[in-house]
């Protein structure tokens, strides 16, 4: 299988279809407390690609990711054309994911989770992942150098106004 070695910042505009699906459900069920799009909106949009199940596994996952993470996540607002590096990060884990490659997935998780997170995001991950794949949602391995951990800044907090969110 060959992969893509084209690591360039990506725009929202130039993902496939299941990544723009993945990446918008994922940043607004990130911001549930806002107005729109409500958790009705994003399971009728899920629902209509087939994937309303996968609704389930991207809860589970923030709430792995708010209970756990060392490290804060950078997800943008649902109409963000920008996808940054965190959501790259989570895009590629999935499309592991997808190809039955969990250590990869689970690499990816390290970033922002301790061990014991990332064997816990496994789970939503790999159904969310058979979940988009059985809908024909299939996500491009688009493949980014590992980021040392030990260069990474670890977090126990961050504050809710800051730039890992906006």
């Amino acid at each position: 299988m060959h992969r893509s070695t084209d690591t360039r910042p990506l725009d929202l505009p130039a993902l496939s279809a299941a990544e723009r699906l993945l990446i918008w459900g994922f940043r607004a069920k990130a911001r549930s407390g806002s107005a729109v799009p409500t958790a009705a909106d994003i399971q009728q949009v899920y629902d209509h690609f087939r994937v309303g199940d996968a609704v389930l596994s991207l809860e589970s996952m923030i709430e792995i990711f708010a209970c756990t993470a060392h490290t804060a996540i950078e997800v943008h607002c649902p109409t963000c054309p920008r996808i940054s590096d965190s959501e790259g990060g989570i895009l590629r884990a999935i499309a592991a994911a997808q190809q039955d490659r969990v250590d990869v997935a689970r690499e990816q998780f390290e970033r922002w989770l301790p061990p014991i997170g990332a064997d816990w995001a496994l789970a939503p991950v790999r159904g969310l992942a058979t979940i988009f794949r059985i809908a024909g949602l299939i996500l491009p391995d688009r493949h980014a150098p590992s980021v040392a951990h030990d260069r990474m800044m670890a977090m126990k907090s961050w504050f809710v106004g800051s730039a890992t969110l906006h």
